[in-house]
């Protein structure tokens, strides 16, 4: 015997209700791909005519009726490359093309970046990139008084250590001791990126309860990484500085599902 099928009544109201909902999601839609087409003909228009830094764009009014579309959309578009540090506005005077610079790209990354484990991953595996490499390449660049400078924030990380400081502090004096060990190879890029790395632990610390598992380790692996420095060998600067990340990246092997527990082999491995 079959059952009757399910029939589900609808109102007048609710059918009005529901059109409407759909009309208004599909306008919404309509004006953001409206804004991002406005936004790519914008920056051919800059390209095209070889605009440079300085350059006046044309008023709203003009790129509305040369792209054919309200001044409305045109704004929000502008304004949207405002925000990515293509343009910028010089009150009463008009829009101009900016100078290229990393600031606006920067200052929104992590916040961009949603706080969850794969974006920690991805992010975490540039930054070992990153630093291995600078530490490798500029490791000859280190005096004593920059060696000392690292030892006395290790002095202070132990400390805070073995007060059993909360997480936050203890990345924000970490990334103090990181910023140090790259004051001397002349890329602010850097020292902007390990920094915008260490707002995306923290949040991590915050909305998933991440926290270094071994925090005697982190010390010594950081007290290695200044004798490293000291000895003036790049390789063994890179093996150590790897080694120092290798407790972090297994905590996300391990929430990934990889590893049964942190600090611990992959499955894989654990299987052979």
């Amino acid at each position: 015997m079959t059952s009757a099928p399910l029939v589900i009544r609808l109102g007048m109201s609710d059918i009005v209700s529901l059109m409407t909902n759909m009309v208004m999601e599909l306008k919404r839609l309509k004006t953001q791909d409206l804004q991002e087409q406005i936004q790519e003909q914008l920056k051919l228009y800059i390209i095209n005519r070889g605009l440079k830094s300085g350059d006046p764009l044309p008023t709203e009014k003009e790129l509305a009726e040369s792209l054919g579309t309200s001044r409305t959309v045109v704004r929000e578009s502008l304004k949207a490359m405002e925000s990515l540090g293509i343009i910028e506005v010089r009150p009463g005077i008009g829009r101009f093309i900016r100078e290229f610079n990393f600031e606006a790209i920067l200052n929104n990354l992590s916040y961009s970046l949603e706080t969850d484990v794969k974006n920690f991953k991805d992010v975490l595996e540039i930054r070992i990139s990153l630093e291995t490499f600078f530490i490798a390449r500029d490791i000859e660049l280190f005096t004593p008084e920059d060696t000392a400078e690292l030892e006395g924030l290790l002095d202070k990380l132990k400390l805070m250590v073995d007060e059993d400081s909360a997480e936050p502090d203890l990345i924000s004096l970490h990334t103090d001791f990181h910023c140090a060990l790259y004051k001397n190879s002349d890329n602010q890029l850097l020292l902007r990126l390990i920094k915008i790395f260490a707002t995306i632990q923290r949040n991590l610390t915050l909305f998933n309860q991440y926290r270094s598992t071994n925090r005697p380790l982190f010390i010594r692996q950081h007290r290695d990484i200044i004798q490293a420095i000291k000895s003036g060998e790049p390789e063994l600067a890179k093996k150590v500085m790897i080694e120092h990340f290798k407790e972090p990246m297994s905590w996300v092997q391990y929430h990934k599902g990889f590893i049964k527990s942190p600090n611990k082999k992959t499955l894989q491995e654990e299987k052979q």
